[in-house]
């Protein structure tokens, strides 16, 4: 990357998200020139934001963003050279069920097997658990390999099928909500009373690059987290800070935590 488009995107850390905010701006350039719309890989919510800044600046352009159904985490970027364009954003729902029922497989099992068919995380959006199991966001040309290739989970076979008639179909979000105090939004703080570490384990894991706010890797512990926020723990899970409340008679500060049961 030259010195000009470094600067422009100093604000990231260095790294995979500076080139991905690259990749972005020189799709805007090929959309600005051929006047046909482009699609971005899917984005984590703090690259997403970061790209529609980017595309509201200087050699901009429209940009909508979808990620299968409302409130989806992973979302990609459909640039439009016009207004009046119909966005196309080219995702496919994939569902993905155990040939015997009953089987109990994870969040962690499901997308495991589907990365090690050999796509590249930045192709897939949400995964969902279904009541039989599991229905995953995916680029349409993505969808029709996996369609394809995926046949089985831990040792379970499945039956796999992809739904390219924009029909999202219904999942479940197994998880739990509970209430916990913090001295302070600081994410080591945070950190340590979601899962149950010492300050100082809290501060070597951050250290370490294991913790991701919004999908940006954090490694300063004295960062504070807002609402909303989406924090992943890597070998800990993930949990999404739902609410800050008041003050307790102590003086901490009363948070709402939503966590997933398969975390």
């Amino acid at each position: 990357m030259d010195a000009a488009r470094e600067r422009r995107f100093s604000h990231l850390p260095p790294g995979e998200g500076r080139e991905k905010l690259a990749r972005i701006a020189d799709q805007a350039a090929q959309c600005r020139r051929t006047h046909r719309q482009q699609v971005t890989d899917f984005l984590e919510p703090y690259l997403r934001k970061a790209a529609q800044e980017l595309l509201r600046g200087p050699g901009g352009v429209l940009c909508v963003a979808d990620g299968g159904y409302e409130g989806a985490e992973r979302q990609r970027l459909v640039l439009l050279p016009d207004e009046e364009d119909r966005p196309d954003s080219r995702i496919c729902w994939v569902l993905a069920e155990p040939v015997r029922k009953g089987e109990r497989i994870g969040h962690r099992d499901y997308l495991g097997a589907l990365l090690g068919l050999g796509i590249r995380r930045e192709k897939v959006g949400d995964l969902k658990r279904t009541e039989r199991g599991c229905a995953v966001v995916l680029d349409c040309d993505v969808a029709r390999y996996v369609e394809a290739q995926w046949r089985q989970v831990r040792q379970s076979a499945l039956t796999v099928r992809v739904i390219d008639d924009g029909t999202v179909h219904a999942f479940i979000d197994e998880g739990e909500e509970r209430t916990i105090t913090v001295a302070s939004l600081r994410l080591d703080a945070l950190i340590a009373a979601i899962w149950h570490l010492s300050r100082s384990r809290a501060d070597e894991v951050i250290g370490r690059g294991l913790l991701k706010v919004n999908g940006l890797e954090m490694t300063d512990g004295s960062k504070s987290a807002d609402e909303g926020d989406i924090l992943s723990l890597r070998g800990f899970g993930r949990a999404i800070l739902r609410a800050v409340g008041g003050e307790t008679r102590k003086g901490r500060i009363r948070l709402t935590v939503w966590q997933p049961v398969d975390r």
